[in-house]
Protein backbone atom coordinates (compact mmCIF):
# COMPACT_ATOMS: atom_id res chain seq x y z
CA UNK A 1 0.00 0.00 0.00
CA UNK A 2 3.09 2.35 1.02
CA UNK A 3 4.30 2.08 -2.58
CA UNK A 4 0.74 2.48 -4.26
CA UNK A 5 0.49 5.73 -2.50
CA UNK A 6 3.75 6.79 -3.64
CA UNK A 7 3.21 6.37 -7.06
CA UNK A 8 0.18 8.12 -6.92
CA UNK A 9 1.91 11.01 -5.51
CA UNK A 10 4.68 11.00 -7.66
CA UNK A 11 3.12 10.20 -11.26
CA UNK A 12 -1.01 10.04 -11.39
CA UNK A 13 -1.41 13.36 -8.81
CA UNK A 14 1.02 15.41 -11.78
CA UNK A 15 -0.63 13.66 -14.06
CA UNK A 16 -3.98 14.86 -12.92
CA UNK A 17 -3.24 18.50 -12.51
CA UNK A 18 -1.37 18.22 -16.19
CA UNK A 19 -3.61 16.42 -18.38
CA UNK A 20 -7.01 15.59 -16.77
CA UNK A 21 -7.84 19.00 -15.08
CA UNK A 22 -7.39 20.89 -18.42
CA UNK A 23 -9.21 18.63 -19.82
CA UNK A 24 -12.44 18.79 -17.40
CA UNK A 25 -12.55 22.99 -17.38
CA UNK A 26 -10.50 23.60 -14.89
CA UNK A 27 -8.27 26.64 -15.15
CA UNK A 28 -4.39 25.64 -14.23
CA UNK A 29 -2.62 29.26 -15.54
CA UNK A 30 -0.38 30.35 -13.18
CA UNK A 31 -1.86 33.76 -11.82
CA UNK A 32 0.04 36.96 -12.98
CA UNK A 33 2.12 38.80 -10.91
CA UNK A 34 0.19 41.66 -9.12
CA UNK A 35 1.05 44.86 -10.99
CA UNK A 36 0.73 48.92 -9.01
CA UNK A 37 -2.67 49.75 -9.37
CA UNK A 38 -3.46 53.00 -11.59
CA UNK A 39 -3.21 55.94 -9.03
CA UNK A 40 -5.81 58.13 -9.43
CA UNK A 41 -4.28 62.16 -10.17
CA UNK A 42 -5.46 62.95 -5.92
CA UNK A 43 -3.76 59.80 -4.11
CA UNK A 44 -0.69 60.32 -6.38
CA UNK A 45 -0.46 63.69 -5.01
CA UNK A 46 -0.82 62.46 -1.28
CA UNK A 47 1.83 60.00 -1.72
CA UNK A 48 4.50 62.32 -3.22
CA UNK A 49 3.31 64.93 -0.89
CA UNK A 50 4.15 62.69 2.41
CA UNK A 51 7.27 61.45 0.82
CA UNK A 52 8.56 64.97 0.41
CA UNK A 53 7.09 66.08 4.00
CA UNK A 54 9.16 62.66 5.63
CA UNK A 55 12.31 64.13 4.13
CA UNK A 56 12.08 68.04 5.18
CA UNK A 57 11.59 66.23 8.69
CA UNK A 58 13.65 63.53 8.72
CA UNK A 59 15.53 63.07 5.77
CA UNK A 60 15.41 60.52 2.59
CA UNK A 61 16.23 57.39 5.00
CA UNK A 62 12.87 57.85 7.07
CA UNK A 63 10.84 57.78 4.10
CA UNK A 64 10.15 53.67 4.15
CA UNK A 65 6.70 52.20 3.14
CA UNK A 66 4.98 52.21 6.43
CA UNK A 67 5.79 55.82 7.14
CA UNK A 68 4.45 56.92 3.68
CA UNK A 69 1.61 54.83 4.43
CA UNK A 70 0.79 56.03 7.63
CA UNK A 71 1.20 59.70 6.49
CA UNK A 72 -0.54 59.71 3.51
CA UNK A 73 -3.57 56.96 4.43
CA UNK A 74 -3.12 55.03 1.52
CA UNK A 75 -1.30 51.62 0.26
CA UNK A 76 2.35 52.34 -1.14
CA UNK A 77 2.53 49.65 -3.52
CA UNK A 78 -0.86 49.49 -4.55
CA UNK A 79 -0.12 52.56 -6.58
CA UNK A 80 4.22 52.48 -6.86
CA UNK A 81 6.21 49.34 -7.39
CA UNK A 82 8.55 49.87 -5.35
CA UNK A 83 10.48 53.11 -3.69
CA UNK A 84 12.38 53.79 -6.02
CA UNK A 85 9.04 54.43 -8.28
CA UNK A 86 8.05 56.36 -5.40
CA UNK A 87 11.15 58.84 -5.38
CA UNK A 88 11.94 59.06 -9.22
CA UNK A 89 8.06 60.37 -9.13
CA UNK A 90 9.19 63.08 -6.18
CA UNK A 91 11.93 63.98 -8.63
CA UNK A 92 10.28 63.89 -11.72
CA UNK A 93 7.39 66.42 -10.12
CA UNK A 94 10.09 68.77 -8.59
CA UNK A 95 11.83 68.54 -11.50
CA UNK A 96 8.95 69.54 -14.08
CA UNK A 97 8.19 72.25 -11.50
CA UNK A 98 11.34 73.91 -10.99
CA UNK A 99 11.92 73.76 -15.07
CA UNK A 100 9.13 75.81 -15.35
CA UNK A 101 9.33 77.92 -12.68
CA UNK A 102 13.12 78.67 -14.07
CA UNK A 103 12.28 79.62 -17.68
CA UNK A 104 9.66 82.13 -15.76
CA UNK A 105 12.57 83.67 -13.46
CA UNK A 106 14.61 83.75 -16.48
CA UNK A 107 12.30 85.52 -18.86
CA UNK A 108 11.22 87.89 -16.15
CA UNK A 109 11.98 91.28 -16.00
CA UNK A 110 15.29 91.46 -13.66
CA UNK A 111 16.34 87.59 -14.47
CA UNK A 112 19.11 87.34 -11.89
CA UNK A 113 16.75 88.29 -8.76
CA UNK A 114 14.54 86.32 -10.06
CA UNK A 115 16.80 83.22 -10.76
CA UNK A 116 18.24 83.55 -7.22
CA UNK A 117 15.32 83.89 -5.31
CA UNK A 118 14.20 80.64 -6.77
CA UNK A 119 17.94 78.45 -6.46
CA UNK A 120 17.74 79.68 -2.70
CA UNK A 121 14.35 78.62 -1.74
CA UNK A 122 14.57 76.96 1.21
CA UNK A 123 12.06 74.11 0.86
CA UNK A 124 13.14 73.38 -2.63
CA UNK A 125 16.67 73.20 -1.55
CA UNK A 126 15.93 71.11 1.31
CA UNK A 127 14.41 68.41 -1.11
CA UNK A 128 17.01 68.59 -3.79
CA UNK A 129 20.13 67.84 -0.83
CA UNK A 130 17.88 65.14 0.37
CA UNK A 131 16.96 63.55 -3.14
CA UNK A 132 20.83 63.69 -4.38
CA UNK A 133 21.38 62.15 -1.24
CA UNK A 134 18.85 59.53 -2.21
CA UNK A 135 20.36 59.34 -6.01
CA UNK A 136 23.77 58.18 -3.89
CA UNK A 137 22.19 55.13 -2.78
CA UNK A 138 19.73 54.83 -5.95
CA UNK A 139 20.82 54.07 -9.34
CA UNK A 140 17.20 55.06 -10.87
CA UNK A 141 17.16 58.12 -8.67
CA UNK A 142 20.51 59.46 -9.46
CA UNK A 143 19.27 58.77 -13.31
CA UNK A 144 16.19 61.16 -13.13
CA UNK A 145 17.89 63.39 -10.83
CA UNK A 146 20.68 63.56 -13.48
CA UNK A 147 18.42 64.18 -16.75
CA UNK A 148 17.08 67.49 -14.84
CA UNK A 149 20.06 68.85 -13.60
CA UNK A 150 21.35 68.69 -17.30
CA UNK A 151 18.10 70.22 -18.39
CA UNK A 152 18.36 73.14 -15.98
CA UNK A 153 21.97 74.01 -16.61
CA UNK A 154 21.38 73.72 -19.92
CA UNK A 155 18.72 76.27 -19.85
CA UNK A 156 20.83 78.37 -17.17
CA UNK A 157 23.76 78.87 -19.50
CA UNK A 158 21.31 79.32 -22.63
CA UNK A 159 19.78 82.17 -20.86
CA UNK A 160 22.78 83.77 -19.42
CA UNK A 161 24.23 83.72 -22.58
CA UNK A 162 22.30 86.19 -23.95
CA UNK A 163 21.52 88.39 -20.86
CA UNK A 164 25.14 88.80 -19.28
CA UNK A 165 25.98 91.62 -21.30
CA UNK A 166 22.88 93.79 -19.85
CA UNK A 167 24.69 93.25 -16.88
CA UNK A 168 28.17 94.40 -17.58
CA UNK A 169 29.46 91.39 -16.91
CA UNK A 170 32.45 90.36 -18.94
CA UNK A 171 31.87 86.88 -19.89
CA UNK A 172 35.75 86.03 -21.25
CA UNK A 173 36.66 86.51 -17.66
CA UNK A 174 32.94 85.24 -16.37
CA UNK A 175 31.47 82.50 -18.95
CA UNK A 176 27.77 81.71 -18.38
CA UNK A 177 29.03 78.15 -17.51
CA UNK A 178 30.46 79.27 -14.32
CA UNK A 179 28.10 82.06 -13.61
CA UNK A 180 25.62 79.37 -13.41
CA UNK A 181 27.70 76.74 -11.22
CA UNK A 182 28.44 79.53 -9.45
CA UNK A 183 25.38 80.57 -8.28
CA UNK A 184 23.74 76.99 -8.44
CA UNK A 185 26.43 75.44 -6.36
CA UNK A 186 26.52 78.84 -3.59
CA UNK A 187 22.98 78.04 -3.18
CA UNK A 188 23.09 74.26 -3.00
CA UNK A 189 25.80 74.36 -0.55
CA UNK A 190 24.13 76.62 1.61
CA UNK A 191 21.21 74.63 1.45
CA UNK A 192 23.30 71.57 2.60
CA UNK A 193 25.04 72.93 5.69
CA UNK A 194 22.13 74.25 7.22
CA UNK A 195 20.46 70.94 6.83
CA UNK A 196 23.54 69.10 8.06
CA UNK A 197 23.51 71.75 11.25
CA UNK A 198 26.96 73.24 10.27
CA UNK A 199 28.02 76.58 11.12
CA UNK A 200 29.49 78.27 7.84
CA UNK A 201 28.26 81.43 7.52
CA UNK A 202 25.68 80.74 5.37
CA UNK A 203 23.27 83.78 6.27
CA UNK A 204 26.23 86.36 5.91
CA UNK A 205 26.77 84.32 2.48
CA UNK A 206 23.28 84.73 1.71
CA UNK A 207 22.78 88.34 2.67
CA UNK A 208 26.37 89.55 0.56
CA UNK A 209 24.68 87.38 -2.58
CA UNK A 210 21.35 89.38 -2.51
CA UNK A 211 23.39 92.55 -2.05
CA UNK A 212 25.37 91.52 -5.13
CA UNK A 213 22.06 90.75 -7.04
CA UNK A 214 20.48 94.31 -6.09
CA UNK A 215 23.70 96.07 -7.85
CA UNK A 216 23.48 93.91 -10.57
CA UNK A 217 19.87 94.50 -11.21
CA UNK A 218 20.22 98.35 -10.46
CA UNK A 219 23.37 98.18 -13.62
CA UNK A 220 21.40 96.60 -15.63
CA UNK A 221 18.40 99.08 -15.57
CA UNK A 222 20.76 102.00 -15.58
CA UNK A 223 22.63 100.65 -18.95
CA UNK A 224 18.44 100.10 -20.24
CA UNK A 225 17.61 103.52 -18.83
CA UNK A 226 16.99 106.31 -22.37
Amino acid sequence: MAIIAMLYTKVERPLYFLIWRPLMGYNTAVAPPRRPRAATPEKRRRLLDAAEQIMLKDGYAAVTSRRVEAEAGLKLHYHFGTLDDLFVAVVRRRGEGNVARLADALASAEPLRAWWRLVSEPRGNTLLVELTAAANHRPAVQAEVATFAREVRRMQIEALDAILDGYGIDRETFPPALVAAAVQGLAFAMAHDKVAGFDTAHEEAAAAMARLVDQLEARRAARRAP
